[in-house]
């Protein structure tokens, strides 16, 4: 569904009761973020698509695009890889000043982790991955580093040693070529 579709069917009455208006543009984006709503599409498809004056691309085509393409482990992999370098910390990330310059940092981003936290646990659960789901991250700030279930969307910040940690899960690491790894 498109966005008007999903916010104007996260208004619709259920059992004869209309939801809180609050509630609308929260339910109308899990319904268009959610893995069954989700079309992985390269530019020109997403255009083809989204675009009204090309009536001959059905939905039912480019969701069996999509179906292949979500079940394809590649497709988590790199979700995975992207929750890794978004807790590892993005390089050059101004987070404040000091003095007149800026600071850069490896700021961590967990809140963008969200929604592929959401697509990776739902692949989890249709079996779509077979490999451990406890991944920790390292932070790039010192002391502390995060443990990430991938079956679920928590993410927990831990300052405990890694060696003890590290036992009970597999430890995303980058590769030397800049690709991202899980060891």
């Amino acid at each position: 569904m498109d966005w008007p579709s999903c916010f104007a069917s996260a208004g619709e009455e259920i059992d004869g009761l209309a939801p809180p208006e609050a509630w609308h543009y929260a339910e109308a984006i899990s319904r268009f973020h959610d893995l069954g709503n989700v079309l992985p599409l390269c530019c020109n498809c997403h255009t083809l698509y989204d675009g009204k004056q090309y009536t001959d691309v059905t939905e039912s085509e480019i969701r069996g695009y999509r179906d292949a393409a979500v079940r394809k482990p590649e497709a988590l992999s790199r979700l995975i890889d992207f929750v890794g370098t978004e807790l590892r910390g993005r390089p050059g990330r101004c987070i404040h000043k000091v003095g007149s310059r800026r600071e850069h940092t490896h700021t961590a981003d967990p809140v963008a982790c969200s929604w592929p936290l959401t697509w990776i646990s739902q692949g989890y659960e249709l079996g779509l991955v077979a490999e451990d789901p406890n991944l920790i991250v390292m932070s790039a700030e010192c002391g502390f580093h995060y443990h990430v279930p991938l079956t679920t969307t928590e993410i927990r910040m831990c300052s405990g040693e890694l060696s003890e940690c590290g036992r009970g899960g597999r430890v995303w690491k980058r590769r030397r070529t800049g690709r991202r790894s899980l060891a």
